[in-house]
């Protein structure tokens, strides 16, 4: 089966990390991405601003201060 590509950009260590994590729990890792496509669709705007600031704050390595 052929994987449609991405059209959108996925910052390596970003990728690297949920690769490890999705792999060491045993979990499927199309089952993980719809779980958390769910989880934000469903989520209010204070909770989706909260998830972007935990983004960036992973791929920068510290808080906005």
């Amino acid at each position: 089966m052929e994987k449609p590509k991405r059209s959108y950009y996925l910052p390596g260590k970003l990728v690297a990390a949920f690769d490890k994590e999705s792999s060491k729990s045993g979990y499927v890792k199309e089952k993980v991405v719809a779980a958390s496509m769910l989880n934000f669709l469903e989520s209010g705007p204070d909770a989706r601003s909260k998830m972007f600031d935990r983004l960036d704050t992973f791929l920068r390595g510290k808080g906005k201060a």
